[in-house]
């Protein structure tokens, strides 16, 4: 989210859905110094996780895994080191794990390898399924990886390009529960948080503040927002009780088009608590006006403006 003016982050958005329900779970908000975290989210024992690359984090994933929960996280080998129980002079000690030379030697075959994840003197059993792209994804990827080396001002590696092919999905579900297919069938649906965020963007236009980071006007829109929405999604949930949107069943239809009958309804019934009234339209234009800028809204040049006035005092305008 952006205050007025910004070209960067001002604020961020940590949300948690429910994937069953596609319904808000937990949002936090703050500022942009806060990076995504599981520590922003109340989670139990028994909760499943699914989680974007951004949460390679061991010293928030060892004590919720430890704690009982579980993950299914898209890995970046850049950011958390996975190990293997070591073999040869290494016998007994964990070895850190050379994605580039493992997946070279899997041969574009999807394969699920046991692996340990430490922190601190704390090491939890997990399992790495690495996916190989199909050719046509795999070269767009390769693509993309020499586009982002472009734009840094280098050529990318060899293992970049090795690693641009492969999906890499570390959880602590054993295999006998998520196999590397349904790993990366279930890593998919993660899209859905992806969409809501898009819905929050679109009819409510959550990521675009009308005050400056820090004010309490600022406090009070962003909350407000959230109020909104959390509203919302409970009477889009109660009208359509029986709209087959869930995704533990086959479903007729996405939240959007829901979402935007209720909120067309809820802003209409707004607007009707509040009819016009002559005194307060000064009010209303004031709150309708933009805000300070540098650049002036754009008007007429000076010179057609006067010779503008002229006609009209010559009675030859017809404006």
């Amino acid at each position: 989210m952006q205050e007025p003016g910004a070209t960067a982050t001002t604020y961020r958005l940590h949300i948690a859905i429910d994937l069953i329900n596609l319904s808000l779970h937990q949002v936090e908000v703050t500022t942009d110094k806060e990076g995504e975290n599981l520590d922003h989210y109340t989670l139990a024992a028994g909760d499943v996780v699914l989680i974007d690359r951004g949460y390679n984090q061991p010293k928030t994933l060892v004590p919720f895994i430890d704690r009982g929960g579980d993950v299914v996280l898209r890995y970046n080998v850049h950011s958390m080191n996975l190990y293997e129980d070591g073999e040869g002079d290494d016998a007994g000690r964990l070895v850190k794990i050379d994605w580039y030379t493992r997946l070279r030697k899997l041969g574009k075959r999807p394969s699920c390898v046991p692996v340990w994840l430490c922190h601190g003197n704390k090491r939890i059993q997990g399992y790495l399924h690495a996916i190989p792209l199909p050719e046509e994804k795999a070269a767009q990827a390769r693509r993309k990886a020499k586009q982002r080396a472009k734009d840094k001002g280098r050529n990318p590696s060899t293992e970049a390009l090795c690693l641009s092919e492969w999906v890499l999905i570390f959880t602590s579900l054993p295999p006998e529960v998520l196999c590397t297919t349904t790993a990366s069938a279930l890593y998919r649906v993660r899209w859905q948080v992806e969409l809501v965020i898009k819905r929050l963007k679109s009819l409510l236009n959550v990521d675009e503040l009308r005050a400056h980071k820090g004010s309490k006007l600022a406090e009070l829109y962003l909350h407000g927002k959230l109020l909104y929405a959390a509203v919302l999604e409970k009477m889009t949930q109660s009208r359509f009780a029986n709209a087959k949107r869930k995704l533990d069943n086959p479903r007729r239809l996405t939240d959007w088009r829901l979402w935007k009958t209720v909120a067309d309804d809820l802003n209409a019934g707004i607007k009707a608590c509040f009819p016009v009234d002559a005194r307060f339209e000064d009010d209303n234009i004031k709150s309708l006006s933009e805000r300070p800028r540098k650049r002036t809204l754009q008007c007429l040049p000076s010179p057609i403006l006067a010779l503008l006035n002229q006609c009209r005092e010559m009675a030859l305008s017809r404006v």
